[in-house]
This record gives C-alpha cells, sequence and structure tokens, in this order.
C-alpha cells in the first residue's frame, strides 16, 4: 500500500518538478522587486533596500512546493551603480535548489531622463532530486538521484525613463550542460531568458497606477507571459491583480509604512490545469524596508 501511494506522489509531484524545472519564475510580486529577475533594475531607484519572500503553492499537501528568497542591494549614487545580492531555496518533492548570487549594476544617463543599467551576475548552485526518499526499495528510483553543484553567472540590461517606463532583458543564469540524473534530468539546466516592461503614471494627487509584465523564454518549453497591475492610495495602500498564460492568476496587495513595505499574493489557477481534490491557491508573503536619501520618494524607480 505504501508503495501505491508513493507511486501516486512521485507522479503528482513529477508534474511539479517539470513546471520548476522547466520554468526559473518563481515568485508573483515582482512589480514591486525585479531585482531577483533583473539585477540592473536595482539602479533605477538610488536606494538601498532588502526584501524577504516567502511563497507555499498546493497547502496542506505534503512535498508541495515552497520557494524561500532574499534579496538585497546597496546604492551607491556617487558613481551611478549599485551592488547587492540574491538568494533562493526551492523545494518540491524530492527535487531542492539553493542558489546564491551578488551582482553589480551601473548606470548611465543617455538623454534627459533616459538611462541604461546593465548589470552582471555570479554565484553557484546546489541542486538535488532524492527519488530515493520516495521509494527506496526501487532500484531503480534508488540509483537515479540527481547531486549537482556548479557556479553560475548572468547579465542583464535595462534601458528606463525617471518614473515613467522601463525596458530590459536578462539572462540571470547561464547554464553549460545538464545535470546527470536516470529520471527527468531536469531542464532546469537550460538558459532562461527574460524581457520586462514597466509603466508608472500618477493618476491624480491620491492616486498611481504601476503596471509591469515579463516574457519568459526558454528552449523546447512554451513561452509565459505574465502581466501585473496595481493602483497605488496615496503611497500607502496597493491593490491589483495578476495574469498568467498558464491559467493562473493572483490578487495584489501592499501595504507601505515608513520605510517598511508589506506585500501579499493570493494566486489560483483555473481552466483544465485545476487538479481535482487539491487546493490549488499559492500564498505569497513579501517583507522589504528601504533606506538612504531615495526613500524621500516612494514611487518604483526614481531620479
Amino acid at each position: 500500500m505504501n508503495k501505491i501511494i508513493g507511486l501516486v506522489v512521485l507522479v503528482l509531484l513529477m508534474g511539479g518538478v517539470r513546471s520548476f524545472a522547466q520554468q526559473q519564475f518563481t515568485y508573483t510580486q515582482y512589480i514591486d522587486n525585479l531585482t531577483p529577475i533583473n539585477p540592473a533594475w536595482s539602479t533605477t531607484r538610488q536606494i538601498s533596500e532588502l526584501n524577504l519572500l516567502a511563497r507555499q503553492q498546493w497547502v496542506n499537501v505534503d512535498g508541495a512546493p515552497r520557494t524561500f528568497m532574499a534579496s538585497g542591494s546597496f546604492a551607491m549614487n556617487d558613481i551611478g551603480s549599485a551592488a547587492g545580492f540574491t538568494s533562493m531555496t526551492d523545494r518540491v518533492g524530492p527535487e531542492s535548489l539553493t542558489e546564491f548570487n551578488v551582482f553589480f549594476a551601473k548606470s548611465v544617463r543617455l538623454k534627459d531622463d533616459l538611462y541604461l543599467s546593465t548589470s552582471l551576475n555570479g554565484g553557484f548552485r546546489n541542486y538535488n532530486i532524492l527519488y530515493s526518499t520516495l521509494l527506496s526499495d526501487d532500484p531503480l528510483v534508488a540509483n537515479a538521484d540527481v547531486r549537482d553543484n556548479r557556479f553560475n553567472m548572468g547579465a542583464s540590461i535595462m534601458a528606463y525613463i525617471s518614473n515613467k517606463f522601463y525596458a530590459g532583458i536578462s539572462i540571470p543564469r547561464i547554464n553549460f550542460g545538464n545535470a546527470n540524473g536516470q529520471i527527468g534530468a531536469v531542464g532546469y539546466f537550460r538558459n532562461f531568458y527574460f524581457v520586462n516592461l514597466g509603466y508608472s503614471a500618477d493618476l491624480d494627487d491620491d492616486f498611481r497606477l504601476e503596471a509591469a509584465s515579463v516574457l519568459a523564454y526558454t528552449a523546447n518549453v512554451p513561452m509565459q507571459l505574465d502581466i501585473s497591475s496595481k493602483i497605488w492610495i496615496r503611497e500607502a495602500l496597493g491593490v491589483g491583480m495578476n495574469l498568467r498564460s498558464n491559467n493562473e492568476s493572483a490578487l495584489l496587495t501592499s501595504y507601505r509604512l515608513g520605510n517598511f513595505n508589506l506585500g501579499y499574493s493570493y494566486s489560483f489557477v483555473f481552466g483544465n490545469r485545476r487538479v481535482a481534490g487539491f487546493q490549488n491557491a499559492t500564498h505569497e508573503l513579501t517583507v522589504g524596508i528601504r533606506f538612504g536619501d531615495g526613500v524621500r520618494d516612494p514611487r518604483p524607480w526614481s531620479r
């Protein structure tokens, strides 16, 4: 009986593993913090900040996907630069990924309020799939564990107009091969490309519209388009919505108190991606703190 249950869990988790492995776009509230996807974005704000994120998918299901992220950027406005780090721990069933990167970003003025920012990042990754923890008495599964450690590098570029618009392209992880494993090996080790767009406009003295999108692409996988929008009320309360091309949607909310920001998103799937008998909701909580001269301007990217 335990073996049958293990097989069912393995099949379900392989579906999650496939999604995790093939799309490294793992959080919803990028509209508030794009640095983990495109570190060049860090120079657009001229502030220093720290951000934490916790994400829980498939509530009350053992082995459901869980993500913890941390990022920090430290402004060096005298030279138009920022330096910082991103880290992530991602788990789903027998699969886990731990990653840490540092980055340096530099911006230059092209014309008036138009800037160009570029960034380089480097770090390491530890990636494991321990199928033997599910079915240890099956030799095929027990001998199929994947363990991989390697260095990571990436690059990004972004053009932006202060307080209005940005457009960027990033390759945060440049991969040079696949992990070795007998089962499902691991579309994670591919190059992932992201196109980022963002827009901000004051509607009146009390309301501001903010919108952002991310297009994610990797070879042999359908492109994923993600669109978010949010209305800020007196730069204190933000409410909005997120839509993804893979039949996911999310409600977004943010609350800003001084230099602290608290965000929450509730994601759900619809259409043929729903799994009968499972809680398909995803909860995501973010906490951020801003410091430096730029905190006087609460808008997302300011000069």
